[in-house]
């Protein structure tokens, strides 16, 4: 690190602030949309259920299959459905933005960031029409660069079933294995994750990292992915 990452820092900073904000909304939203659920499985028609939705403001900050709103693009990103949504994609914020931004600087690294959610959630209306929301998008493809710049970087992990321990797997590994599991559960459809959104920031993230070195608009490093693959 030659820098304090400030950028991701902020983000991850404003992405807690909004979910103090939105989360009692969103958690009355979900209830509603549960009740949807219950009705659309036995069959009823919930009519009125549908137009409680659009009274919540925080809906349509959500990205939409039909009707997109250009900011929403942008806004989608910044919601999280509950707690253990925004301490997942935050945790991996953490651990793998930090050392990106100190790559790409300040702006670059604030660019390729809200670019990568933006392309997460174009590839998600390809494959789904229901309404997304979350960093997880952004997420992956800050992910995704990190597997080009750093694949052998050692990362920590930390377990708790009865002990608590940890151990040492490559970057490289690591994050592979996170893109079998989410190609996996995206075609068996496993849950409501959006699992194609995932998939798209992996790519570009890691395809736009590897385009940057390749054509040297990014300083080479001894231990990048072409290093690591020469």
């Amino acid at each position: 690190m030659h820098s304090t990452p400030w950028v991701n820092y902020s983000l991850i900073a404003v992405n807690v602030v909004i979910f103090v904000l939105t989360y009692g909304q969103i958690q009355q939203l979900n209830d509603v949309l549960k009740d949807i659920a219950t009705m659309q499985h036995k069959g009823m028609f919930p009519g009125d259920l549908y137009a409680q939705i659009t009274q919540f403001p925080v809906y349509h900050y959500y990205l939409h299959a039909q009707g997109t709103e250009l900011k929403q693009f942008v806004t989608y990103m910044f919601l999280h459905n509950g707690w253990l949504h925004l301490i997942g994609n935050m945790i991996f914020l953490y651990a793998f933005g930090n050392n990106v931004e100190d790559r790409l600087g300040k702006l670059g690294y604030l660019g390729f960031y809200l670019a990568g959610g933006v392309v997460a959630g174009l590839g998600n209306q390809l494959f789904s029409d229901a309404p997304v929301l979350g960093a997880s998008g952004a997420v992956t493809a800050v992910t995704g660069a990190y597997l080009a710049l750093f694949p052998k970087t050692n990362i920590t992990l930390v377990y708790w079933w009865f002990i608590i321990g940890s151990f040492e797997v490559a970057a490289r590994d690591l994050i592979i294995f996170f893109v079998v599991l989410d190609t996996i559960f995206s075609v068996t459809g496993v849950s409501n994750v959006a699992y194609s959104a995932h998939i798209s920031g992996y790519i570009f993230g890691f395809s736009v990292m590897m385009l940057l070195l390749l054509v040297h608009l990014l300083p080479r490093e001894r231990y990048d992915m072409i290093a690591a693959i020469e």
